[in-house]
């Protein structure tokens, strides 16, 4: 068992940095994006370990998988070729030496109980940098194939709270568990060994609705928020923050970006037109809109053409320019107040070999690293 209480002082999601990075979505195939473009994600462990490898010696404080179960269709059925995070974060802890590794996880796919010892092993093997992002609900097409039933939005959010307080008694009590709640029974649970962390790994989650915020403030370390424009996140920043204050709690809020270099402006959103407008798959987009319950009825023509666009082009905010370009536009999100940015690149390897030879040195110049 690890020193009580050192999580402040050992976990790389607590370093002093300025603005914090992570890689998102290395595990799937395609990272974020969905297109054809050439030097996409492949969704193969040799390249997610060369994505994670590359983070690490920048020393990003987090590196973030997605939880997918099955693809949306199209050319590229993005998310229907994954690495399954929990094992995907094993390996990647046994190849990294700083970065903090999570995995995600949708509480109706993976029993607290395993959840508990999944992320006790991986933080065993990271040496304390394990973080857990839950997942409290995803499209519906996902959770049928487990043969669960959907559950309402409000009972989402009581199941996970009931899931959370398992694992964490589970992380931290040497007594046995038992526990009979509304959706989860345990008889004498335990695990051991327990995470290094304490009292505990870190936690994330995404919820964006009143009751995803309420629960974030409450429960979680970290609230991970997507905004149309910098007012909106600043905005976000501030009511997290406030409503964890509400329950005597601090937490962290980061947010995504997809990373679009060129040797300029015109040469990035160049390099944009191609892997969107020339080789993006428009109706993988389509299939997640409609796993999504996205109909025509619930948008506007233009909201919904400009969505999915954002579905193609990676999502989260769009970070384009050359390399000075994109430094101050990491700037403008940690001026918000923005403790961290997840990243992806449309050519995934070849784009974050380039951030950190042009890019980071910059950030660290500037005192953002």
């Amino acid at each position: 068992m690890g020193t009580l209480d050192n999580r402040m002082s050992t976990h790389p999601l607590y370093s002093h940095r300025t603005l914090k990075l992570g890689t998102f979505a290395s595990n799937v195939a395609g990272g974020c994006v969905k297109s054809t473009i050439r030097g996409r994600a492949d969704g193969s462990w040799q390249q997610a370990r060369d994505i994670s490898v590359a983070a690490d010696s920048m020393e990003f404080e987090a590196l973030v998988p997605l939880g997918r179960w099955r693809g949306h269709g199209g050319l590229t059925d993005h998310g229907g070729t994954s690495l399954e995070s929990y094992t995907w974060a094993a390996a990647v802890a046994a190849s990294t030496q700083q970065s903090g590794v999570f995995s995600t996880s949708h509480i109706s796919t993976v029993h607290p109980l395993m959840a508990a010892k999944q992320g006790a092993t991986i933080d065993q093997i990271s040496g304390g940098r394990f973080a857990l992002n839950l997942v409290c609900g995803w499209d519906r097409p996902e959770m049928e194939m487990f043969g669960n039933r959907m559950l309402s939005h409000e009972e989402r959010y009581r199941c996970a709270a009931e899931w959370l307080h398992i694992i964490r008694t589970l992380w931290t009590s040497e007594e046995p568990l038992t526990f009979h709640g509304e959706y989860f029974d345990l008889q004498r649970a335990r695990i051991s060994p327990q995470p290094l962390c304490r009292p505990c790994p870190p936690v994330m989650n995404a919820g964006t609705s009143e009751t995803g915020r309420q629960f974030a403030a409450q429960h979680c370390d970290i609230a991970f928020v997507t905004a149309q424009n910098i007012e909106d996140i600043s905005s976000q920043v501030t009511s997290y923050k406030a409503a964890a204050q509400e329950h005597g709690r601090e937490i962290q809020v980061w947010t995504y970006a997809t990373v679009v270099q060129g040797e300029n402006e015109a040469d990035a959103r160049a390099r944009y037109r191609e892997y969107v407008h020339e080789a993006g798959d428009w109706d993988c987009a389509d299939g997640q809109m409609h796993a999504l319950g996205i109909t025509e009825d619930k948008m506007s023509a233009d909201m919904r053409a400009r969505f999915r666009e954002k579905l193609v082009s990676g999502g989260g905010h769009l970070i384009l320019g050359s390399a000075s370009m994109i430094v101050d536009q990491l700037a403008v999100l940690s001026k918000a107040g923005v403790n961290g940015i997840l990243l992806s690149w449309p050519k995934y390897l070849e784009g974050i070999h380039q951030f950190r030879s042009t890019i980071n040195p910059l950030l660290i110049q500037a005192g953002y690293r």
